[in-house]
């Protein structure tokens, strides 16, 4: 990791797809994590490159701040399957949607990231 509270515990490559797994990620920070000494499938060594996140539990709608449109955006998805539209709805990260994932946005109200 290049910037941010956290650790690389490995990664893995599939076809042109690499994902990396973290550890230790703290709430309320961006992070990022830089590839480097990469080569291609013709072995041309690839510029590095940087991938950053931001990390902020319960910020179900992505604006930075944990507010009650987040907490009405996962209470409007209770009972709901867990799906690409909706999966920060799931804050638990528990593959449903519940009255505990509302709590948690809840929990959270008022962090926010600049």
């Amino acid at each position: 990791m290049t910037s941010g509270i956290g650790s690389i515990s490995g990664n893995s490559l599939f076809s042109d797809t690499m994902t990396v797994r973290l550890t230790g990620v703290t709430d309320v920070q961006k992070i990022a994590v830089t590839l480097t000494d990469a080569t291609s499938s013709t072995s041309q060594v690839l510029p590095d490159t940087s991938v950053s996140a931001n990390i902020l539990i319960g910020d179900v709608n992505a604006d930075k701040s944990v507010n009650s449109p987040d907490t009405t955006a996962a209470r409007h998805e209770i009972g709901m399957p867990v799906g690409a539209t909706n999966f920060r709805d799931d804050v638990a990260v528990n593959g449903a949607i519940t009255r505990a994932d509302v709590d948690l946005i809840r929990s959270d109200l008022g962090h926010s990231l600049p």
